[in-house]
């Protein structure tokens, strides 16, 4: 394991695309000082699930603590460079993340299958015992803006350009173009900060033109899909 993020609350909003753009926009929005603390990067995720869904559905049915697994890298879609398993724990609004770092020449032979890493992680095999035949459901793609308040307590990210698509286990290479995606046509802000910070934070989104939602990439990409009405 490489990190592992204490529990911050992560608050989402779904804006049209010509809303918000740039730091600019952003800061006139919120009425605050901000920075762009890193430069734009286009991110990809392989979403990770049991045969029926166990994690998509508990997500639905407003399971408090809920679980969300994931590769992701960054770059071109096209182009897998230094993979890394996220598990995200999540109880109502506020969650954590543990990431570690996989091999990419494994993952390929293994058909992107999890299984395998399992198997190499004996110290940490039963708190993760449900990784174990998750099978890779849908990739999804976009672009992210990176931005920090000046008070350096508020991290905020907007995500444009997303897109997804199924994931074929007949064929894994061919899952990795641009063939066949589909579209979102809205960006989604987020915006990420400590438990301590809570009380405070209302102030920071009232004036946003859109109201905080339980939006997942994940889930909108299942519905696209079919898999899940």
């Amino acid at each position: 394991m490489i990190e592992k993020d204490l529990f911050r609350y992560e608050r989402k909003f779904i804006l049209d695309n010509y809303l918000l753009n740039n730091l600019d926009d952003l800061e006139n929005c919120l009425y605050i000082n901000l920075i762009e603390k890193y430069k734009e990067r286009r991110i990809n995720s392989i979403y990770y699930d049991t045969p029926n869904f166990k994690f998509a559905l508990e997500t639905l049915d407003g399971i408090s603590q809920r679980r969300k697994i994931r590769i992701r890298y960054y770059g071109k879609l096209n182009e897998i460079e230094l993979p890394k398993l996220e598990i995200k724990s999540k109880i109502g609004y506020v969650g954590k993340k543990e990431i570690f770092e996989l091999n990419k020449k494994e993952l390929y032979e293994n058909n992107f299958s999890l299984n395998q890493f399992y198997n190499s992680i004996k110290e940490k095999r039963n708190s993760l015992h449900f990784i174990f035949g998750l099978e890779p459901k849908v990739i999804v793609t976009y672009r992210r803006k990176y931005f920090l308040s000046s008070c350096n307590r508020y991290r905020f990210t907007l995500d444009s350009d997303i897109s997804f698509k199924k994931f074929n286990l007949d064929s894994p290479r061919e899952n990795f173009n641009y063939n066949l995606l589909y579209t979102f046509n809205k960006s989604i802000l987020e915006l990420k900060y400590g438990r301590q910070d809570e009380p405070h934070s209302s102030q920071i989104f009232k004036n946003l033109p859109a109201r905080v939602s339980s939006f997942s990439k994940y889930l909108n990409a299942l519905n696209y899909i079919g898999w899940i009405a």
